[in-house]
């Protein structure tokens, strides 16, 4: 039996797809655009309910496509467009030929697990989708415990941030809150919290980043309010050597990271001499 192929830009569906595009309509929806094949995996096996599933099969490679369509087909009604309608409809260049339109997922504190030696990280105010889904990214391979989100400036489900996380936004825990549930979160669960700043007091590979832990790094701009130069309790800096004085929060965010997984990793081997 033959597929119709949606070939109008003016089709009411597709017309309704691409307003998803923007935050606005987003919110409203509450439906959200996911572009490629390893990002609408990793949101079904993060259990993300898929509602409708373009496919545009000049563009596909066989194999990795057909098999999420097969595990998608129970569940999202599969619907064929041609390569201009399909262009249209998704962001950048990386065209796989599958979108998704998917259900948006809660984001609550609520919904986190603390864990006795948790590392988390908190970002406050952050304005570029590609800095927090490379931050997203950077916490999905450093196996962090959750991510806080406070001041939101740019959508969660921007699709620029679901490709930038290469669909980790899917993955990793994350919360959307205001500075002070966050701080009752930390206080509640004796997470010590510790800043990032330009003029920190100690350099970030002498602080102490091993125990329960929040990273708390603050905008592209202004850097962290004076809500958290309040009630952090410890601060940190990078030391910068050139003519520079920052870098890019989500290199902040990596280095900081990496540098609490390795002074958990030396904790645990001093506790097994």
């Amino acid at each position: 039996m033959s597929v119709e192929v949606i070939t109008s830009l003016q089709n009411p569906l597709i017309k309704q797809t691409i307003a998803l595009r923007e935050a606005g309509v987003r919110r409203e929806k509450q439906f959200m655009l996911i572009d490629g094949v390893r990002e609408i995996e990793r949101a079904c096996h993060a259990g993300v309910e898929i509602d409708k599933i373009f496919v545009c099969r000049p563009l596909w490679q066989r194999r990795p496509q057909q098999q999420l369509l097969a595990l998608l087909k129970q569940s999202a009604k599969i619907i064929e467009v041609n390569q201009t309608v399909f262009e249209k409809m998704t962001f950048g260049q990386r065209l796989e030929g599958l979108l998704a339109i998917a259900r948006m997922p809660h984001k609550a504190l609520c919904d986190l697990k603390p864990k006795a030696q948790g590392l988390y990280v908190m970002v406050e105010s952050l304005e570029k989708p590609g800095n927090l889904g490379a931050i997203l990214r950077t916490c999905d391979a450093a196996g962090v415990d959750g991510l806080l989100i406070a001041d939101v400036k740019t959508d969660l489900y921007n699709p620029n941030v679901i490709r930038a996380s290469t669909g980790c936004v899917f993955t990793v825990p994350t919360a959307i809150a205001d500075h002070q549930a966050i701080l009752d979160f930390v206080k509640r669960y004796k997470i010590k919290t510790c800043g990032l700043f330009p003029q920190g007091h100690q350099e970030y590979t002498q602080a102490d980043l091993t125990g329960p832990l929040a990273i708390i790094l603050g905008s592209e701009d202004k850097g962290l309010s004076d809500f958290w130069h309040q009630h952090a309790d410890t601060s940190i800096k990078i030391p910068m050597q050139g003519q520079v004085d920052s870098l890019n929060v989500s290199v902040c965010a990596a280095i900081v990271i990496y540098e609490a997984l390795r002074q958990r990793s030396l904790d645990k081997s001093s506790l097994r001499i």
